[in-house]
């Protein structure tokens, strides 16, 4: 997700007259990072939902994260899809069309700001978000509570440098556990996209072989989708 020195911007009155927990959103980033950096396994259901000109579509499944590196991704709508990674490589299998990307995540590549385009685990990845992005609470007022009763710190994240993908974000983070619950995205065609995770459970048993992936016999294989050969 250092912006505690603005709290003395406002007048003392005004700052008495409110309740405070003096959070301020450099000490949320840094609870957030210090949580992912604890946790060696994750599970949780997830609802993605984008809308675009008026168009809505909604994807949900059951996810699965281990450290480092690992994560499997089964949809429920789509059914059948997946996306699975050992760290190494990653799969996604879009089963309407039967075919199967698979990304060597060890290819070196990098984007135009010389960052490596692959990441290994998650904590790393929350360590480039909050470096590409400013970040803000999105009002004065923190935690704020939701309609599922619990308090979130919501930060609104603006890309630093516009180099495509989502130019605005919001993350919503659970003011007891610092788990990011939902991350609302925005890029510049106006497409917004939502991910929203429930059920989280941190740190049970999980086997390496449950981040295999095995292919269909009748899979048709696209290899490394996600660059393209002038990155």
């Amino acid at each position: 997700m250092k912006y505690l020195i603005l709290m003395l911007f406002f007048p003392l009155s005004f700052l008495f007259s409110q309740a405070h927990n003096w959070n301020s959103p450099s000490e949320v980033v840094k609870k957030v990072k210090k949580k992912y950096a604890g946790v060696q396994t994750l599970s949780a259901n997830f609802t993605i939902n984008t809308t675009q000109n008026k168009k809505n579509a909604t994807l949900t499944g059951a996810c699965k994260f281990k450290s480092p590196g690992k994560i499997k991704y089964e949809f429920t709508s789509p059914d059948g899809d997946a996306i699975v990674s050992d760290g190494k490589t990653l799969w996604i299998y879009i089963k309407k069309i039967g075919a199967v990307g698979k990304q060597d995540l060890e290819i070196e590549k990098e984007n135009s700001s010389g960052d490596p385009i692959f990441v290994p685990n998650s904590n790393t990845g929350l360590n480039r978000l909050f470096r590409k992005y400013h970040y803000k609470f999105n009002s004065i007022n923190q935690p704020q509570k939701s309609d599922d009763g619990k308090k979130y710190f919501v930060l609104a994240l603006e890309q630093r440098e516009k180099i495509g993908g989502f130019e605005h974000m919001t993350l919503y983070i659970d003011a007891e556990t610092y788990l990011i619950h939902k991350a609302v995205g925005k890029d510049s065609r106006g497409k917004e996209t939502t991910l929203e995770y429930s059920k989280i459970v941190l740190n049970s048993e999980m086997e390496d072989g449950e981040f295999n992936y095995h292919i269909s016999g009748n899979a048709k294989i696209v290899n490394n989708p996600l660059v393209s050969n002038n990155q």
